[in-house]
This record gives structure tokens, C-alpha cells and sequence, in this order.
């Protein structure tokens, strides 16, 4: 995809090819779609998130909020640091490239842009991935499948094998369906040179948020399955 920002109504844009002729400002506005009775449901964390839907499929709209102790300062509202540095334009590009490599994670629709002053605020529009649960979800369930923890760890050795370090490998953004696992939520994550050292701290944070959300460790309770997933993704990664 040969994308490149460009400045309309004095906002910056970034978009699919596909829609450089349709695009509009308001498709940011989560107002636009809630007029419409296209707003289909909301989601929250760093980021909010509306699932919409328009006449070309589901997509999710996403506004970047601030987290931790920043948040206090200022809700949504990022240092200026040159356009390409932009968070939004950045995920934008790094799923472009996912995308070119046939991975499997969300396809970017167009992203955007606001400058104010010294500082900035930005969106971003990606496709729905049709999933059944969250991998969070499905933790909570009784009954597990030592089969979707194995494909969990190949996906993640396919990502590690590009130099996709995700910034944050959770539970919560790994997403299952019946032949298929995705991963969502590239904020701030990059393209590094494939190294053990960053690769194992991405599966070491996947652990703890394991963890977290079912309230029973990896060494004990799911000791057989974490190491299904692990034995996989090392040998992927071998």
C-alpha cells in the first residue's frame, strides 16, 4: 500500500489508497456514526474504541488517551514531535507493513492527525476482525484447549520472526476464532532485528497478564498448557 499523509481541512490524513477519494473528517467523530445508528458498541483502555459499521464492513475507530501519570496532565493530548512520529500514523504504517507480510492483525483504514500548538491529538480506523472471544474471555472458562494455547504460540513466533516487538502482548489483545489467531493494539510497538532478549520479554509480559486476568499461574495451574505455548513458539523461532 503506498500511503502517504496529506493535509485536508486542516487536519492530516492518512489513508488506504481505497478511499483516498471518500475519506471525510467526520469519519473521527464518534458523533458521525452515533447520528447515523452506526455505532455498534464501544470498548475501553489507553485507547477508545467504537466498533462501527459502514458500507463497506466494520471497522473500529479508535482515539488515542494518554495513561499512568500523564493522564493527569493532560487526557489525549501527545508532544509534537514532527508528523511521522505521530502515535496513530505510526501504528498506521507498522499494520500497513503487518499487512504486506500476510500477519495476522487488523487492516488500517485511514488514520488522522490534529495539531494544537506544541502538542497534537490522533485517531485511528482499522477493519473489524470477526473473532469469537478475547483470549482474556476465553481464560475463564473451565475447559481449555492445550490446541489454541500451541496456535497462540506459533502466532506470536510468526510476529517475533519479523521483528515485531509488541509493546503490549496481553491477553486481552490476542483474539481467537475457530482456524484463526489474531493480534490487535500496535500502539507504540516497533521493527526491531529479531533478538531473544526482547522477544522473551514480550512472552514474560504475556505470563504476568495471564495471570492477572484468569488468577492462576503459569507455573502451577497452567503449568502443561504455558508450556505447549513456549515449547512452540521456540521451536517456531529455532
Amino acid at each position: 500500500m503506498n500511503s502517504k499523509p496529506f493535509k485536508y481541512n486542516e487536519q492530516w490524513l492518512l489513508c488506504n489508497p481505497s478511499y483516498n477519494e471518500v475519506i471525510e473528517t467526520d469519519w473521527f467523530e464518534q458523533s458521525y456514526w452515533l447520528n447515523q445508528g452506526r455505532l455498534l458498541g464501544s470498548n475501553s483502555g489507553r485507547g477508545s474504541a467504537w466498533v462501527i459499521k459502514t458500507e463497506w464492513g466494520k471497522w473500529v475507530l479508535r482515539h488515542y488517551f494518554r495513561g499512568g501519570l500523564y493522564a493527569k496532565v493532560s487526557k489525549d493530548l501527545y508532544l509534537w514531535t514532527g508528523l511521522n512520529q505521530c502515535r496513530a500514523f505510526r501504528e498506521f504504517q507498522l499494520l500497513d507493513k503487518i499487512q504486506s507480510w500476510g500477519l495476522p492483525a487488523p487492516k488500517p483504514i485511514a488514520a488522522r492527525v490534529i495539531k494544537k500548538g506544541l502538542y497534537y491529538s490522533n485517531d485511528l480506523i482499522m477493519e473489524q476482525i470477526p473473532h469469537k472471544s478475547t483470549w482474556a474471555q476465553s481464560l475463564l472458562e473451565s475447559k481449555q484447549n492445550i490446541r489454541q494455547w500451541e496456535q497462540i504460540g506459533h502466532t506470536i513466533a510468526q510476529f517475533h520472526q519479523h521483528g515485531i516487538d509488541h509493546s503490549d502482548l496481553n491477553a486481552h489483545n490476542i483474539l481467537l476464532s475457530d482456524d484463526q489467531i489474531n493480534l490487535i493494539d500496535f500502539d507504540n510497538s516497533t521493527i526491531k532485528a529479531p533478538h531473544i532478549k526482547w522477544q522473551k520479554k514480550n512472552i514474560n509480559r504475556l505470563k504476568r497478564s495471564i495471570e492477572k486476568v484468569s488468577q492462576k499461574t503459569c507455573k502451577d495451574d497452567w503449568s502443561k498448557l504455558w508450556q505447549a505455548l513456549v515449547n512452540t513458539w521456540q521451536e517456531e523461532l529455532s
